[in-house]
């Protein structure tokens, strides 16, 4: 058997980075547990305690203060304080060291755990996931009971990927964000406590992959997308250039200066060429403006169902993100992609047992149509702010089209009826990422307005290759001909429908294959911020008429399968 090298676990905060782990152990604190004290020895113990209780209050206090400027974080601690004077809670505690003649130490952990055990039991997920409170509470108090001065969190290195079987609120806080690249923990939810902290930090962040530790060791290299939740531990240079793209591996640089505004890139020969970002945090659209990018070719709507993980992000949050990044775009583009949920992105509720071919993208959503209309009313508020662009996932049907403009028109009308008229014409927009939709496409362009192709899904469905499934990875190559010839008969009927034709996906941001798409009849690529430069001066560095005689060749060199040649070619093609 072949030794696992994927684990699937839940993603806490967007972003794919690549880099060295740093297995955070937490220390052991030496202490002398007892159940036979003597009635003085019960005193001291007793005095042992409450010099541990409020020196924990004390330290929790200050850690308050210091996240004062965070509302999430600052909320989390000062329910831990309230925790922390509860009575029943010290209770518990103060009565095993009275009446089974416990030492301190052993007297907290007997009454942690049991109110652990009794948290877990609660049937509301919300409740099971704040089991961490009093775990996180028992450490901080049996540090102040036992304090360790070789416990120093400062030695963790620079830029690692920190991965643990569980950190407490506290230790994240303590942590900081300075010196992690990363986070990756064996245990935690999407609403528990380390998720929460990742995400005000900003840390990509996969929680829940229930054996990690035993799995890497310390300065092992291994890749985290914590977009889709996924952790390779021994990824191979394919993956880290298709996915590893969008981390910041790469520093990106700007493509252009910021007073010029957005500026024509062109082929050599003078062709006009468009580039855009994909974004994956809102975080991300002041740099795709710094960077000059010509708009934002996706945004991932998901990101909310990150930043509201704990409740579904009403019709009102919706908007005032929406607005805040149309804003800060300042009438260039933006892309809005409607929830994709299901599949690898983001979990609809239920187990699938194969969900990449079941209910996802647009056809959850048509499924959910209160749901799905809250998000299409926040979109058309939010129109009003900038130049927007609507685009739906997992298209295969005419129908599915059809069914989405009539839950806009209904938007429309109840919009208007509350006293708010949209006077902007939004266009409406297609991922091409399933072979029956860009065989559909004839049939489909009289009702839509452009395409983006996914190439990540398009190429794991035409070749019947779960892309995550490492034992067939090999397989999972965009350079195989029939994906290149279905690129090109893309290209060739949206062109010839006059439609704005992208590309979205991976390979739009890997400078590989710029000069191939472009040769294919791509002008349109939208890529990871990172890749950005380097994608714009591919562009610059070849004609059309050269990037074309060179698709034609890659195209006859992959029907032979001879796929090493292919990027031999394509690297010393130039002009």
């Amino acid at each position: 058997m072949e030794e696992k090298t994927t684990f699937k676990g839940i993603s806490a905060y967007p972003g794919t980075v690549y880099g060295k782990v740093f297995r955070w152990k937490q220390s052991k604190r030496k202490r002398e547990d007892r159940t036979d004290l003597s009635p003085d020895e019960i005193k001291e113990e007793v005095e042992l305690l409450k010099k541990g209780l409020l020196k924990t209050e004390e330290d929790l206090n200050d850690l308050v203060q210091k996240s004062k400027t965070n509302r999430e974080l600052s909320e989390i601690l000062e329910s831990q304080i309230v925790f922390l004077n509860d009575p029943l809670f010290r209770a518990r505690v103060f009565e095993r060291i009275a009446q089974n003649n416990e030492s301190a130490g052993l007297a907290l952990e007997t009454a942690v755990s049991s109110l652990y055990d009794e948290f877990q039991s609660i049937p509301d997920e919300f409740f099971r996931e704040r089991a961490d409170h009093i775990l996180d509470i028992g450490k901080r108090i049996e540090s102040n009971l036992y304090p360790d001065k070789t416990n120093d969190q400062t030695k963790i290195p620079d830029d690692v990927i920190l991965i643990a079987k569980e950190i407490t609120p506290s230790e994240m806080i303590q942590l900081g964000k300075s010196k992690l690249r990363g986070i990756a923990t064996d245990f935690g939810g999407k609403t528990g406590h380390t998720a929460i902290i990742a995400r005000n930090y900003g840390i990509p962040t996969i929680v829940g992959l229930k054996n990690i530790t035993s799995h890497v060791e310390d300065d092992d290299y291994i890749l985290l997308d914590a977009t889709r939740g996924i952790l390779n531990r021994s990824p191979g240079i394919d993956e880290i250039k298709l996915a590893g793209i969008k981390s910041d591996i790469h520093k990106a640089q700007p493509l252009r200066e910021i007073s010029d505004g957005p500026k024509e890139i062109k082929t050599k020969d003078g062709k006009k060429f468009t580039l855009r970002a994909n974004i994956d945090s809102e975080d991300e659209v002041d740099l795709a403006f710094e960077q000059g990018a010509d708009g934002i070719g996706l945004v991932r709507t998901e990101i909310l169902f990150i930043r509201y993980v704990e409740f579904k992000p009403t019709e009102e949050e919706q908007f005032v993100v929406y607005k805040r990044i149309l804003l800060k775009m300042v009438g260039r583009p933006v892309t809005f992609r409607v929830w994709d949920i299901g599949a690898d992105k983001m979990e609809n509720g239920y187990e699938e047992e194969n969900p990449f071919l079941g209910n996802r993208g647009i056809r959850y959503l048509l499924r959910h149509p209160h749901f799905f209309k809250e998000q299409l009313k926040a979109l058309l508020r939010a129109s009003e702010f900038g130049t927007m662009r609507i685009m739906l996932p997992m298209i295969t049907t005419r129908s599915e089209i059809l069914q989405t403009k009539s839950l806009l028109s209904e938007c429309l009308e109840e919009l208007k009826n509350a006293g708010l008229v949209i006077t902007k014409k939004i266009p409406l927009g297609i991922m091409v990422e399933t072979p029956a939709c860009a065989l559909n496409l004839p049939f489909l362009g009289n009702h839509v307005d452009f395409y983006s192709v996914g190439t990540n899904d398009l190429l794991q469905y035409l070749l019947a290759v779960e892309r995550n499934n490492h034992l067939v990875g090999d397989l999972y190559n965009p350079w195989q001909v029939v994906f290149l010839l279905l690129l090109k008969n893309i290209a060739d009927v949206a062109n010839a429908q006059k439609k704005p034709i992208s590309i979205c996906g991976e390979i739009g941001s890997d400078p590989m294959f710029t000069a191939v798409l472009i040769g294919l009849g791509f002008r349109d690529l939208s890529s990871a911020l990172p890749l950005m430069r380097e994608v714009a001066e591919k562009v610059q560095e070849i004609s059309s008429w050269k990037a074309k005689l060179l698709a034609e060749q890659v195209i006859g060199l992959a029907g032979e399968e001879k796929f090493e040649e292919i990027e031999a070619l394509v690297l010393e093609t130039k002009g």
